[in-house]
């Protein structure tokens, strides 16, 4: 994603509206856009039952969308348990439901990535990041 674009404010934006709803939740929220595929990690507060010592993470990137992780070690390595699949972009809401289901030990989601799109493909996601920029200034 070009650091440069409007895409990278609506991101941060679109973020932003994901983790407002779960305040409580949300320990830490990082988006990275410089590594040539845009990610986002929020780490939450809760767990998943059958992985109680485990931190969870909810993650976002360019080509799979969001996704529910474990961290499985001291080192950051992570692992996923399930990947919402649904859109690239779903609505916010959709992706907090997506957590609140498997913090209740409900099995949301899919066990495999959908690969939506190749990175810095030439598609709509730049154009539909940008609106969560124009609805924040309007």
């Amino acid at each position: 994603m070009d650091t440069a674009s409007p895409a990278v404010g609506g991101l941060v934006n679109y973020v932003r509206r994901v983790a407002e709803d779960m305040a409580d939740e949300v320990d830490e929220v990082d988006v990275d856009v410089d590594g040539g595929l845009a990610t986002v990690i929020v780490l939450v507060k809760s767990r998943v039952p059958t992985l109680a010592d485990s931190p969870l993470l909810l993650t976002w990137d360019e080509v799979a969308g969001w996704a529910l992780r474990v961290e499985t070690s001291s080192m950051g390595h992570t692992t996923p348990l399930a990947y919402l699949g649904e859109d690239i972009l779903p609505d916010p809401q959709t992706v907090q439901a997506f957590l609140r289901d498997a913090v209740h030990g409900r099995n949301p989601g899919t066990l495999t990535a959908t690969a939506f799109r190749l990175p810095n493909a030439g598609d709509d996601l730049e154009t539909r990041l940008a609106q969560f920029l124009d609805h924040e200034r309007g």
